[in-house]
């Protein structure tokens, strides 16, 4: 339910994504498909980890010039973004959230684009979903689920979004229809 209070604006629908689809979606993105990591611990670890190999990866022989230590700490530094973004706060552990991780992306890549919010306007990457036809000929985009969120309109969400996936390989479901699944 937090999810929906915070992110469904009194409706809204939840996608449920085939987690083999969205990795070779992600793969064929050059990006990771990565669950969230909420414990301290187990951040610290990876941080620990991180920065143990990154050192051990400097050649003690080899001089470095400023040209050098430069390339050197960018290196670490996008590295270190890269596993960053799937760290996140413990108070948001039931979210059980995965993430799909990129390398740097400059903002005038050919695949970033903008869109508006109610305070301002952000950037996102575009990703093709498109997986190919199912067996029946209806477009694979990585998920098989539908689920409206809590709304008064609950009826006219799912209608809509059964009008909007008929093409698709997925079918508009209610919550109660949907077993919970954890991953």
């Amino acid at each position: 339910m937090s999810q929906w209070r915070g992110y469904g604006a009194g409706g809204g629908v939840c996608l449920g994504f085939v987690v083999s689809d969205l990795q070779r979606v992600a793969e064929r993105a050059c990006f990771r498909l990565v669950k969230c990591i909420y414990e301290q611990s187990q951040k610290t670890a990876l941080a620990k980890e991180f920065i143990d190999h990154s050192l051990a990866t400097i050649d003690a022989t080899t001089p470095l010039d400023d040209e050098r230590v430069e390339e050197f700490a960018n290196q670490i530094v996008t590295r270190y973004q890269q596993l960053a973004c799937a760290f996140k706060d413990p108070s948001f552990r039931e979210e059980c959230e995965w993430r799909i991780i990129s390398k740097f992306v400059p903002l005038d890549h050919q695949s970033v684009r903008v869109r508006g919010m109610a305070t301002m306007l952000v950037p996102y990457f575009e990703v093709d979903l498109d997986l190919g036809n199912d067996s029946e000929g209806r477009t694979n985009l990585g998920f098989d689920t539908v689920i409206a969120g809590p709304s008064l309109q609950k009826e006219r969400i799912l209608q809509a979004a059964s009008i909007a996936t008929r093409h698709l390989s997925v079918e508009a479901s209610r919550p109660s229809d949907i077993p919970y699944r954890s991953l």
